[in-house]
């Protein structure tokens, strides 16, 4: 009986271990370094510094950052991964959220968040579009 559960002990343990390394290989996907900032349709409304934030129709992280954003004021573009697929592609976005800070002018991505927002995030982005 001993050795019953010791093999199931040890079943359940090397399961939790692949569980939990693939998930956090989930995040394996590098954020875009640089982005078309025409291409995306960040023009001079969107300042020096644009945010862009690409998000899914059933992304809860992407809603929140919605409301975020639009919470502190920031003004950004929202690229509906589904509905722009072919941006979405061609900047290498392949899950969401993604929200990125680009220098509008050279389409250099300053900061790339890939998580749900919280205060410093958000209060980051603001520090680098409102500078």
């Amino acid at each position: 009986m001993d050795r019953v559960l010791i093999v199931i002990g040890l079943v359940v343990l090397v399961g939790a271990v692949l569980a939990a390394s693939r998930l956090r290989g989930r995040r394996a996907t590098a954020l875009p370094t640089r982005v078309d900032a025409a291409g995306l349709g960040l023009d001079a409304a969107h300042g020096d510094t644009a945010v862009v934030a690409f998000s899914g129709p059933l992304c809860h992280a992407c809603q929140e950052w919605g409301s975020e954003l639009d919470g502190a004021g920031i003004p950004y573009r929202k690229v509906d991964v589904l509905k722009e697929a072919g941006l979405a592609r061609a900047h290498g976005v392949t899950t969401t959220p993604v929200v990125l800070v680009v220098e509008r002018s050279s389409g250099t991505v300053l900061e790339g968040f890939d998580e749900g927002p919280d205060a410093a995030k958000v209060e980051r982005v603001r520090e680098l579009v409102l500078v």
